[in-house]
């Protein structure tokens, strides 16, 4: 143990100014919001993009209006989700009581992992009845339809496994927290 501490306590200290330690704790500097920004923009880009031209380049207008309210509605749930999942990733627990903010967050987690999983189901299941409807179904087509519906809930399956994992480990600090 002595050589561990004496190598901790040895290791050299980074020197940071006031202004970047500043800017990484307000998240502008921070390699992984940067990341998660990025990412929310291209997807945002890409789901604007697609919502520009799916109506000439899919046949939007030859499909029912409902299918049309549906596929829009999708798309748009699925941005403010991902909005959603990037101010929760800005906002991470500060303040006075640690421990208090660790469990506030722990309940948004949860309630922000229920809707990550079901808003993609529910997207996932308005996309497939956009593309799906004008179809003429045969047992072939029924059959990869089937295959693609169980791998679907495979994926969904290890979604709400992953979420579970995340909260779990969250749940394991907060408990740590409450020992020490």
């Amino acid at each position: 143990m002595d050589p561990l501490k004496s190598a901790w306590d040895n290791t050299p200290t980074p020197t940071r100014t006031t202004a970047e330690i500043q800017s990484i704790a307000s998240k502008q500097a921070s390699p992984v919001m940067r990341g998660i920004r990025k990412q929310l923009i291209i997807e945002t880009l890409g789901y604007t993009a697609f919502l520009v031209v799916y109506y000439d380049f899919f046949d939007g207008n030859k499909k029912p209006f409902y299918l049309n309210v549906l596929l829009v509605a999708a798309i748009i749930f699925i941005v403010l989700y991902n909005l959603t999942g990037y101010w929760l990733a800005k906002n991470p627990a500060t303040g006075q009581h640690l421990l208090e903010q660790l469990q506030r967050q722990a309940q948004q987690l949860k309630r922000y992992a229920v809707i990550a999983v079901s808003s993609r189901l529910l997207a996932l299941g308005c996309i497939f009845a956009f593309f799906l409807a004008p179809i003429h179904w045969d047992n072939n087509k029924s059959i990869a339809m089937a295959a693609i519906v169980v791998l679907m809930g495979v994926q969904f399956f290890f979604l709400r496994k992953i979420w579970a994992g995340r909260i779990q480990r969250l749940n394991e600090t907060i408990i740590s927290l409450q020992n020490a």
